[in-house]
């Protein structure tokens, strides 16, 4: 129930920080990226989940104790709390399948499937630099009708 497990040499891993001391030495761009999705994205599970749990319970506190003329703001407090509960829900399946892809790549590193990538461009700036160019022709050379 609790989803996938992830070992090396019979060792669990469990924490981020196992993840990181495998990951790390790769130097790998796309691994760590995907890593640290993961690790955000289950940060942000959590606080979803813990925000969602807090009005659910508030609201269906307020619905058992308020009369039914009062129970308006309970009702919308209990319904945001589930939706931010299901929010939290996403992100915790985000990073389970971020925490996945990054667990397949390095498997193919270990495997010599997989090569290092280079790291993302820092600024946008750099994208833009696209050197000079040498100026060719769109259309092939036509013949002359007349001779």
């Amino acid at each position: 129930m609790g989803g996938l497990q992830y070992s090396v040499d019979r060792r669990l891993l469990v924490h981020y920080q196992d993840f990181e001391e495998l990951v790390l030495p790769l130097r790998d761009y796309e691994t760590e990226r995907l890593l640290k999705r993961s690790e955000v994205s289950d940060e942000n599970s959590k606080i979803f989940g813990v925000l969602g749990l807090a009005g659910m319970a508030t609201g269906l506190i307020g619905l058992l104790t308020s009369p039914s003329s009062q129970q308006t703001p309970f009702w919308v407090t209990a319904i945001g709390g589930a939706v931010a509960f299901d929010v939290g829900s996403l992100f915790q399946s985000e990073a389970q399948t971020a925490k996945f892809n990054c667990v397949q790549r390095y498997n193919r590193f270990a495997l010599g499937e997989e090569q290092v990538l280079p790291p993302g461009p820092t600024d946008e700036k750099s994208l833009l630099n696209f050197g000079t160019a040498t100026p060719t022709s769109a259309m092939p050379p036509t013949r002359s009708a007349n001779p």
